[in-house]
Formats: C-alpha cells, sequence, structure tokens
C-alpha cells in the first residue's frame, strides 16, 4: 500500500484525540520523508506550529536512533514550548509491513499549571520538594536535552549545531579529529537529515561541502 495512503488513515484520529484531551493539547501527524516539511495534520496550538512544518530535535533523535525497530512508541518525555512551558509529551511510530517508519502521531500536552499546583502543595506540605525541577526554575531557554516544540527549519537547524560546537575552541583551527566528532555528533541529532543541514554545518565549521560529505561517508 503507498504509504502516503496509509499516513492518511491516521488524519482523522488527530481532531479526535485533540477533542478528547481538551485545549491544554496539541497533536500533531507527521510524514518522515519530509523532514523538514514534516507536519500533514495537527490539532491544538501550544506551539503555534503550521502545516508544512519541520520534525523536532527529539524526532530526528529518535529516527536517527532507530528506536521505532523495536518499539511502538517512544514512551513520555518532556517538551518546552518557545515560551518555556513544560509538556507532557509521546510519540507513536506508525511503520509499514516491513519494520520502515513511515510517520509519527505526537501528542503534547501542557502541564506546566499543573506543576505550578505541585509546587504550591508541596510548600503548604512542608516537606522537601522530591521533584527534580521546580516550576520556578523553567525558563524560556530552550533545553536541547527535552524536545523543543514550535522551531521553524532555521531554528531547530541553529539549535542542533550550537549545542555540538559550543563544546569546541575556536580561536585555533580544528583538528581532524574534532572534525570528525562534530559530524559524528551532528548526524546522530539528525542534522543531515534536514534539507540545508550540510550547507549550514560546512559554513559554521568554515569545511566545504564536498568535505562534510566525505566525513559523513567515513563515519556511516
Amino acid at each position: 500500500m503507498d504509504n502516503k495512503i496509509i499516513l492518511s488513515y491516521y488524519k482523522n484520529l488527530v481532531p479526535f484525540l485533540h477533542s478528547i484531551l481538551g485545549p491544554d493539547s496539541e497533536v500533531l501527524l507527521h510524514d518522515v520523508s519530509s523532514p523538514d516539511s514534516s507536519i500533514i495534520a495537527l490539532a491544538g496550538n501550544l506551539s503555534n506550529r503550521k502545516i508544512g512544518g519541520p520534525l523536532t530535535n527529539m524526532a530526528l533523535k529518535q529516527i536517527q536512533e532507530k528506536k521505532y525497530l523495536t518499539q511502538d512508541n517512544s514512551g513520555i518525555y518532556k517538551s518546552f514550548t518557545t515560551e518555556g512551558k513544560a509538556c507532557r509529551s509521546s510519540s507513536y511510530f506508525i511503520k509499514d509491513d516491513n519494520n520502515n517508519l513511515l510517520g509519527m502521531l505526537c501528542i503534547n500536552v501542557l502541564v506546566a499549571d499543573l506543576m505550578a499546583i505541585q509546587d504550591t502543595l508541596d510548600k503548604l506540605i512542608g516537606l522537601p520538594n522530591i521533584n527534580d525541577e521546580q516550576v520556578g526554575s523553567h525558563s524560556p531557554k530552550l533545553v536541547e536535552d527535552h524536545e523543543n516544540l514550535g522551531q521553524s527549519i532555521e531554528e531547530l537547524l541553529t539549535s542542533l549545531i550550537d549545542s555540538v560546537l559550543v563544546h569546541y575552541d575556536f580561536s585555533t583551527e580544528l583538528s581532524i579529529d574534532n572534525k570528525v566528532a562534530i559530524i559524528t555528533d551532528l548526524n546522530e541529532k539528525g542534522v543531515f537529515l534536514l534539507k540545508g543541514g550540510v550547507a549550514e554545518v560546512a559554513h559554521r565549521i568554515e569545511m566545504s561541502e564536498p568535505s562534510v560529505y566525505r566525513y559523513l561517508s567515513k563515519i556511516k
């Protein structure tokens, strides 16, 4: 069966799930064959995304790690809107009969208000807060270890590349080992699945695009 037809069967689930989960939720359907314009259906507006928007940093990472080969879903993970509001998120992997990944059905539920209530209750009870993170500690800064919702393709590329390059000293010329490590880390994050990924990386680390492709061929 054609991949587009398979994905079309899931489109009606998007508004249905959103109607059940309520206004503090967001449901999206992604076609992973087009990472930089993957959103083909959505309901809810937590992240201000639109049809034709890209995959997130977390989705790219899950694809590169091939979690879909052994799991039907991603499990539950934390995500943050561009305003820094915390969400509870999960993704269902849509696969064909040969276990190839076709799409992802993603759900985000806003929990920032619930965390604020929990924080207040903890203070009233008077016991030490056992949460790893308190709602007051969340800042609008995007957290690379979690999913960042609502990024444009340009913002997504910049944040993924920045998260790797921040660990290197560019005051001197990068060694070959450093270049290999950078390309490897960026590849694991799914940067090169995105349109313009190679060109942007080449520009940022002052390499030619053919050189980036050569490094990629060595690590794959």
